[in-house]
């Protein structure tokens, strides 16, 4: 007669109580029980702040090498960094220029139409990710903050993103250059209407969905979003039309994709 071994006993015990664990986590990621959200909440936070910990030390270690090899970077270099971030801040100021121009020429076209204020509140980009199906980020500020799905994400008054999923303590949103962002817009002076999509064939790139039937575009024609349903507010600049090699239209968005360490949110309080 032969008997099990205790080697087998224990490999087929440790799957099945694999299997019990992994049917547990996936009942506990579908669910929509109040009680099992809001663990999961917790346990997210959890994981997002411990990776953030973990990395801090390595983090360290490289800022401080960085700036013990930025100690011996010569004045030439210095002074380039200088001017790069004067022009960044007269870039900063020419698009708030064209915001506020653009929400001008909206408001005095609408006759009657409330102007709504949103409020706003700065956070830090913990994490930052891309790839052919997504571009996203991970932000330091949550439902705690008032932070709800659907929110805006602007740079300099131009339209980075959208809150998609929050947390207590933090957020994910995705880039409006994603194939998963859907930004309802306006263009140039003919207000065209029509919804924004990342383009995920060509870096950098926004296509332009439901265009009317007949439209005439212009290169350079900044697009802005309306606040079709509320979804977003109204005049927030997205980016201008360019022309391809083909001179087929595109939207080519205008925040820097080098700059994402601190963005706002406009808190639309849904």
């Amino acid at each position: 007669m032969k008997f099990a071994s205790s080697e087998n006993v224990d490999v087929k015990k440790n799957i099945i109580i694999f299997i019990i664990i992994s049917l547990i986590l996936f009942f506990i990621d579908r669910s929509q029980n109040k009680y099992i959200k809001t663990t999961r909440s917790v346990i997210n936070d959890g994981i997002i702040y411990t990776t953030v910990v973990l990395k801090s030390p390595f983090n360290f270690i490289s800022d401080t090498f960085s700036s013990f090899n930025n100690f011996f970077v010569d004045e030439k270099i210095i002074a380039k960094n200088k001017l790069l971030d004067l022009e960044n801040e007269v870039t900063k100021l020419k698009n708030e220029k064209i915001t506020l121009l653009l929400q001008l020429e909206n408001l005095k076209k609408i006759t009657g139409e409330e102007n709504y204020k949103f409020e706003t509140i700065k956070t830090k980009v913990l994490s930052y990710k891309s790839n052919i199906l997504s571009e996203s980020i991970i932000i330091n500020k949550g439902s705690r903050h008032g932070i709800s799905s659907g929110d805006p994400i602007i740079k300099n008054n131009i339209l980075v993103g959208k809150i998609t999923n929050v947390n207590f303590n933090s957020s994910y949103g995705v880039l409006i250059t994603s194939i998963n962002s859907r930004v309802p817009v306006r263009i140039g002076q003919k207000n065209y209407n029509a919804i924004a999509v990342g383009n995920p064939s060509k870096a950098n790139t926004i296509n332009l969905d439901f265009l009317p039937k007949e439209y005439s575009l212009n290169e350079d024609d900044y697009v802005y979003t309306t606040s079709i349903d509320n979804i977003m507010p109204d005049g927030i600049l997205v980016g201008q039309i360019k022309k391809d090699k083909q001179d087929k239209f595109y939207l080519k968005p205008m925040y820097d994709f080098n700059q994402m360490d601190y963005l706002t949110i406009v808190k639309m309080g849904k």
